[in-house]
């Protein structure tokens, strides 16, 4: 709370300042100037705008060389006197086994909860809401994180804070047993929102069940981790040269370069990673089915592999997949499905290409039980007709710009910028990426979408996954067709699984 206190009044005054030295007094204009003469339109239809023009930044402006061997972006904004440090790294959860599943969360959560070698977790606790301080640790699938934002006038303290927690974390016996509990407390839910359900099976669906990105920690698992294991990965993780640091904020580059120098120096060194996994063993194309008989709304997704970024069709595929079901209230999926037919709240489609592995097409919807075989006949012949007709002039327009207006918002403060270079560093992002990114968008054409369509959506490939009341999303409502005649294919169901041990419960 402390923390949040003083940031408030840091920006409150600054803002106040501001208001202060941009009023106009009534000394500066003389009484009998209009709005007019002041150069404002008179009417909606006299106003004129600039020409919208993106500038791209020069990642190279921004980025140091560390003495580790480490990169870091430093993108300095003096507005406020607040600063945000991300160091990344190149380890994940790939890294991991089967029998370490849950050892990344667990870790995680430790690193920042567990203390350091000299403080206790309640002094450090105490500290950094002295300082006003944040400290986060995430380790996720193909890339991990250590943040910290502060005062800038605590840099130095809180930096040496952020790096106790990578170096030296004590992870307090006590506090893991703690940590421990609430995990398996969290794990008996499991199986009580077909959000968590869905995005589980789902996952298995797509890379197999046997993928890091599947694994699921039973509760033995948890219980079985011990000191040294998390040890021994958050030194495999957080260790030289594999980090991306971003730094934004009331900094001068010299200083951070000097202090990131100082404190890296105390992470292990030279730690090689294997290369990321980059293939999937996906199930065979097919209707699958996960029954929870107490909701009254199931949810659907039908999905296939995509391409990986890179494909000569990128941006044909960007642009088809926001006319098709990603460009919200006005793509055809959402339109037909939520809009005109009132079947689901939620609707739509995504098609991002893969960085590490093959990326994914992906039609989502949840609807009335009764309601899913009519939507899923909708998106279907969305797909149909898109392959088969030319889009309109109209919805080409549309898409392009829809597609163009995430460069708006991706370099438009410090904080954008850093996050931006030190994310395309790490995925090892093309030079000319974002430099190209809108000419490319614009010149899809057409032809060029239908193509993409034709050439990138398989509805033969389909692997369509209901999670909710099977017996009435299979039958309909009785008056259109039951879910396999639509999609004609074999239920295939799979069972939920027990919460602890993950072994499969009876059908029902």
């Amino acid at each position: 709370m402390m923390k949040h206190i003083k940031h408030l009044i840091i920006v409150i005054a600054v803002f106040t300042l501001l208001a202060c030295a941009g009023t106009t007094t009534q000394s500066e204009t003389s009484p009998g100037t209009s709005l007019s003469r002041q150069g404002l339109a008179q009417h909606p239809g006299d106003l004129q705008y600039a020409e919208r023009k993106i500038e791209i930044p020069d990642a190279g402006q921004y980025r140091y060389q560390l003495d580790s061997g480490n990169v870091a972006y430093i993108v300095p904004d003096h507005s406020l006197p607040l600063v945000v440090i991300n160091v990344q790294s190149r380890a994940g959860r790939y890294l991991l086994g089967a029998g370490d599943a849950g050892l990344a969360n667990l870790t995680a959560r430790m690193m920042r909860d567990g203390g350091t070698r000299a403080m206790s977790p309640e002094d450090l606790d105490e500290k950094l809401e002295f300082l006003a301080t944040s400290v986060n640790v995430s380790i996720g699938n193909t890339s991990s994180s250590a943040s910290m934002d502060s005062l800038s006038s605590n840099l130095d303290e809180s930096l040496d804070l952020l790096f106790d927690v990578i170096a030296e974390p004590r992870f307090d016996s006590e506090r893991l047993e703690i940590r421990k509990n609430e995990f398996i407390e969290a794990m008996k839910r499991r199986n009580d929102d077909t959000r968590t359900i869905e995005r589980r099976v789902f996952d298995e669906l797509r890379f197999g069940p046997d993928s890091y990105r599947s694994l699921q920690a039973t509760a033995a698992e948890i219980e079985a981790i011990d000191k040294a294991r998390m040890q021994a990965l958050a030194a495999r993780v957080f260790a030289s040269p594999n980090l991306v640091i971003s730094v934004n904020g009331d900094v001068e580059p010299e200083a951070v370069i000097a202090s990131l120098n100082r404190e890296i120096a105390r992470l292990k060194r030279d730690v090689e990673l294997p290369d990321i996994p980059a293939t999937a063993n996906p199930a065979a194309a097919g209707l699958y089915g996960v029954n929870k008989d107490d909701v009254p709304q199931t949810r659907v997704r039908m999905f296939h592999p995509g391409p990986r970024r890179g494909d000569p069709q990128e941006f044909a595929i960007k642009v088809m997949n926001d006319i098709l079901g990603g460009g919200g209230f006005t793509s055809r999926i959402t339109k037909r499905i939520r809009s005109d037919e009132g079947l689901a709240y939620s609707a739509g489609s995504a098609y991002p290409l893969g960085i590490y592995y093959p990326g994914v097409y992906l039609v989502y919807f949840q609807s009335k039980n009764k309601s899913v075989p009519e939507a899923s006949k909708i998106a279907l012949e969305e797909i149909a007709r898109i392959q088969a007709e030319p889009v309109s002039e109209q919805e080409l327009n549309t898409a392009r710009q829809a597609v163009i207006s995430v460069l708006n918002e991706r370099y438009s403060n410090a904080a954008k910028k850093a996050a931006a270079f030190a994310t395309d560093d790490l995925q090892g992002t093309p030079a000319n990426y974002w430099k190209n990114y809108e000419e490319n968008t614009a010149a899809v054409s057409i032809a060029d979408v239908q193509k993409a369509a034709r050439n990138h959506l398989h509805p033969d490939e389909l692997r369509i996954l209901l999670t909710g009341k099977l017996a009435e999303a299979s039958e309909g409502d009785g008056e259109n067709s039951d879910i396999e005649t639509v999609t004609g294919l074999k239920m295939q169901r799979i069972p939920l699984k027990d919460p602890l041990t993950l072994e499969p419960l009876p059908l029902n």
